[in-house]
């Protein structure tokens, strides 16, 4: 197995919204916008230090403010299931077999499949390209300076206009763990840069398999995430968690989450 293989972070999988134990179907039939679920299952897909896989389901500084911050305000509790890809999360979000994920990035694509946004943006993200240590490039200005590069990245995910421009070679994987496949690639020379919407994340990933990258910041705006809720979700619901984040989200609680997750050490290697 690859060495980065061997350090695969943990996924974050869509919420999926199954209520008090009922069939979801059942559950969304069951609900009207007076009335709100005790229990939230929840998806997400993986973005380490944020979202990992765990051995028994999601982990990482999201998870545990979520629990221990928005879930105590809302009155409910989450039932986070096991990570999966964005492309699967998008889908099960959109079908209503989840109710609710904690980060998405708001597109008109998604839009149109009546995905419900909470209002306020409390996540922000800057994104960046991770290369080897002796690529040609310091710094980036423009779409032209990335011209015939090949840049690893997952399926489903959004992206900047800055990426799409067609000069840009897009490889994008469909795995639950991209994030190590994707700097695997890199390590052999597969493709030339891995994109990222964070920089937290190829930095987490480096500290802890060892790895020398590259971080190059890309010129344009950050990405603003939301909470997102499955079409049909009551009204109430979602004022429930407008109100208890905007609470929770105060005084930078959550940046303290984030620093904890960043400067934990790495669990020791398994014994032969």
């Amino acid at each position: 197995m690859p060495p980065l293989a061997r350090h695969c972070l943990r996924a974050t999988g869509f919420m999926t919204a199954c209520v008090l134990g009922m069939p979801c179907a059942a559950a969304g039939a069951a609900l009207t916008p007076a009335t709100a679920p005790d229990i939230i299952s929840v998806g997400v897909f993986t973005v380490a230090p944020y979202v990992m896989a765990g051995p028994d389901g999601p982990e990482g500084a999201l998870i545990e403010f979520f629990d221990r911050e928005i879930a105590p305000r809302m009155g409910v509790r989450f039932r986070w299931e096991r990570p999966t890809t964005v492309a699967r999360l998008e889908q099960s979000l959109i079908s209503g077999r989840v109710m609710f994920t904690p980060i998405m990035l708001r597109t008109s694509k998604r839009d149109k499949a009546r995905i419900r946004f909470a209002g306020e943006v409390y996540i922000r993200f800057h994104p960046c390209l991770a290369v080897l240590p002796g690529h040609r490039l310091d710094q980036i200005a423009s779409p032209a300076d990335l011209a015939g590069m090949t840049v690893g990245w997952v399926q489903a995910g959004a992206l900047p206009s800055f990426m799409l421009d067609k000069r840009i070679k897009l490889d994008r994987i469909g795995s639950v763990d991209w994030t190590p496949a994707n700097l695997e690639k890199l390590r052999l020379g597969r493709i030339e840069a891995a994109y990222f919407s964070n920089h937290y994340t190829p930095q987490y990933f480096a500290a802890r398999t060892g790895m020398k990258l590259k971080i190059l910041t890309l010129p344009t705006r950050g990405l603003s995430l939301q909470g997102a809720f499955a079409p049909g979700t009551p009204t109430a619901l979602l004022e429930r968690f407008q109100r208890a984040a905007d609470q929770a989200f105060a005084h930078e609680r959550f940046n303290a989450y984030v620093d904890r997750a960043l400067a934990a050490e790495p669990e020791p290697a398994a014994t032969p």
